[in-house]
């Protein structure tokens, strides 16, 4: 059995909730909500993150669950990512010397309170006043977040051509805003194609982001849980981007973006 079959089985077997708690991907969910909770503000339209280490237990039931987990944790999630995501969403600064690290322990009980996971955070004044005169000193050499021009080319949106300087995030879908079923505003799409014509009812409403990759310096594009049909046509040659890749494929000026029948144009400054 190679490797990926393996997670394969373990994610199968996860998909059924917890008996006390929840299954992985609603864990993780709660965990990224609970770290959003933390940010606070700091006035003048600032907002922080106070803490510079995240550490999270989860806690299985038993020997093969804890097994299993540790595969879905070790192979399918990276969470120090996912939080530096996150924050950036909610324009809250990644704090000097950021590190997260996330466990797995066998426990027969869930805590008091049911939950099968504990998030603790910790602000190391050191370690930040460290990583601050270190980023200090490394910052020429720092790539800078580029440009990013978006040129619809089929289907209709509200302008023809995007224009994104030193953005990390760009939503890609259908409608300007994307409501859940009590009126809230859950997702606010960059590049936001017309809700009715041929093509642009093949784009979800909730499709795909463009997302900024600090450490390796490249454009992401991801395709969102559930949207279908995403692919980069380079040179002639086409990608296929699968929701079920966390990382997604690294976009190059030039390459155009198809989302169902719709496509945009992605030019890198």
């Amino acid at each position: 059995m190679t490797k990926m079959d393996g997670l394969i089985k373990a994610m199968q077997r996860w998909t059924k909730p917890w008996t006390s708690g929840s299954a992985p991907l609603e864990i993780r969910r709660a965990v990224l909500e609970d770290v959003e909770s933390r940010i606070v503000s700091a006035g003048a339209g600032k907002r922080i993150f106070p803490y510079n280490r995240v550490s999270v237990r989860l806690f299985a039931a038993t020997a093969q669950e804890k097994v299993d987990l540790e595969a879905i944790v070790q192979d399918a999630w990276d969470l120090p990512r996912d939080i530096r995501e996150r924050l950036a969403e909610r324009d809250a600064k990644v704090p000097p010397g950021f590190q997260a690290e996330i466990g797995v322990e066998e426990r027969a009980e869930p805590l008091p309170d049911g939950r099968r996971y504990r998030v603790d955070y910790e602000r190391d004044e050191g370690a930040m006043s460290s990583a601050a005169t270190a980023v200090s000193s490394a910052a020429v050499a720092a790539p800078e977040r580029p440009t990013v021009e978006i040129t619809v080319m089929q289907g209709t949106s509200s302008e023809k051509v995007y224009q994104f300087p030193g953005m990390t995030r760009i939503n890609l879908g259908r409608m300007r805003e994307v409501v859940d079923e009590e009126g809230r505003v859950r997702r606010r799409n960059d590049v936001a194609f017309e809700e009715k014509g041929d093509h642009n009812e093949t784009v979800s409403r909730e499709h795909a982001r463009i997302v900024w990759d600090e450490r390796s310096g490249d454009l992401r594009l991801r395709t969102e849980p559930g949207a279908s049909g995403t692919r980069i046509v380079r040179e002639g040659r086409s990608i296929e981007v699968s929701g079920h890749d966390p990382r997604g494929i690294r976009l190059q000026s030039g390459d155009e973006v198809w989302l169902g029948r719709a496509c945009v144009k992605v030019t890198v400054r």
